[in-house]
């Protein structure tokens, strides 16, 4: 059973967990245990991928804010950042 589990390739793991788990009552807790880590390495994943997206979008507005300061043309700092007309007012507010 856990062979199964920690070896076992699925395209829904969740769904693989929770008929293994209603099938053999003697392992359903192990079972339950091992959904819950999934379920928590994917947050984990989930709020990692987060900090970088905002880590690379604060960089890239601190670069289009040097960018344009020293002079280059708004489209062309859009452009090369990525950023969006958005972004690219909020540069100045603070």
């Amino acid at each position: 059973m856990y062979y199964i589990v920690e070896r076992g390739n699925t395209s829904d793991a969740t769904q693989f967990l929770h008929q293994i788990a209603e099938k053999a009552d003697d392992y359903r807790e192990v079972v339950m245990t091992i959904a819950e880590q999934l379920r928590r390495e994917g947050e984990q994943k989930k709020g990692i991928q987060i900090g970088e997206q905002n880590g690379e979008k604060k960089a890239s507005m601190k670069i289009a804010r040097q960018m344009l300061e020293s002079g280059m043309d708004r489209q062309s700092v859009m452009k090369f950042t990525g950023l969006t007309d958005t972004e690219m007012r909020a540069l100045f507010k603070d």
